[in-house]
């Protein structure tokens, strides 16, 4: 299925020390700054793609946009030393859940963890207002989920 969204479930398994997370910017910001920079895909490139098996299955402009997204920001390390963070430390046993494909974040510190990724479908989620995808439409004018 296109679009998928990314749920999260992290657990501290660490006995004696806490898990350190930075968070950034929430994603509109983050978007505002980088969807510029990505570009579309051409016509039929999502279906030579899986033709090629480059891709598991046929992919979604969302998806193209996304993955893009990542590598920008991740490549650009005044982007990653400038902006607005917050520090979070998850005490040992502490267990929390993020939508990680919409929260900007990276671990800092920490030695053992348990997680397990849920993969959810568009529309298993009741309000789009504030998700990546829904970001993205309004930003381009368009929808990303098209098949």
């Amino acid at each position: 299925m296109l679009g998928k969204r990314l749920l999260r479930v992290f657990h501290n398994i660490d006995p004696a020390a806490p898990r350190v997370w930075r968070v950034g910017e929430p994603f509109g910001d983050f978007a505002q700054k980088f969807v510029p920079k990505t570009h579309g895909m051409w016509p039929g490139q999502a279906a030579l793609m899986k033709l090629l098996h480059i891709t598991k299955r046929k992919r979604s402009e969302y998806d193209h946009r996304m993955l893009q997204l990542h590598d920008l920001a991740k490549a650009d390390l005044d982007y990653q030393r400038d902006v607005p963070q917050q520090e979070f430390h998850f005490p040992p046993g502490s267990t929390w859940i993020v939508f990680s494909d919409q929260l900007l974040h990276a671990a800092m510190r920490g030695r053992a963890m348990m997680e397990q990724t849920i993969y959810l479908a568009p529309q298993a989620i009741s309000d789009h207002t504030h998700s990546p995808e829904a970001v993205l439409a309004r930003m381009l004018g368009r929808p990303m989920l098209v098949s």
